[in-house]
């Protein structure tokens, strides 16, 4: 049998600075929060109560939660309003930030190219496909561009509430 050691003895480290890993995390939970904000559009267009809500959006993946909101907002606005159109440009927007998130959580992360603890992370992604074979993909993030996209990420969801709630009022 393997004996857990005494985990309060043991630090957690990174050679990643700790504000990057605090904005990284902050993007994770800001696509739970846009997750929910479209949950409740889509509660708004339809008319829902939350349960009813829950039932039928819990098990939703983003995309499939995009197709939804944007399918009833199709169906309860004019398509070319300019509400229609603020609305779509905002969910350009947050996919946007949903592929930085995706970045982020699907990649292997190492410290910044100018060394351990400092600004920043270098991303690499492997990926093998059938037409293209394997690919490695390393690129870096800055902590500015990581605080841009949670705000961003957070002006957006917003800003497409705002056009939900024009279209239902």
């Amino acid at each position: 049998m393997i004996d857990e050691p005494d985990w309060s003895l043991h630090a957690i480290s990174s050679a990643i600075s700790s504000r990057f890993l605090e904005l990284y995390a902050s993007i994770m939970v800001q696509q739970s929060v846009i997750e929910y904000e479209l949950q409740i559009c889509v509660g708004q267009l339809l008319k829902l109560d939350n349960e009813r809500l829950q039932i039928l959006t819990a098990e939703l993946s983003y995309r499939q939660l995009i197709a939804l909101v944007s399918s009833s907002m199709l169906k309860f606005s004019d398509r070319d309003s300019e509400t229609f159109r603020e609305f779509k440009f905002a969910l350009g927007k947050i996919d946007d930030f949903e592929k930085i998130r995706n970045d982020l959580a699907h990649s292997i992360w190492m410290h910044s190219p100018n060394g351990i603890n400092q600004p920043g992370a270098q991303r690499k992604k492997i990926t093998a496909k059938r037409k293209s074979g394997v690919r490695v993909i390393e690129e870096v993030y800055s902590e500015e561009q990581l605080e841009t996209a949670c705000k961003r990420g957070n002006f957006y969801i917003k800003e497409l509430r705002k056009r939900v709630n024009a279209v239902v009022v």
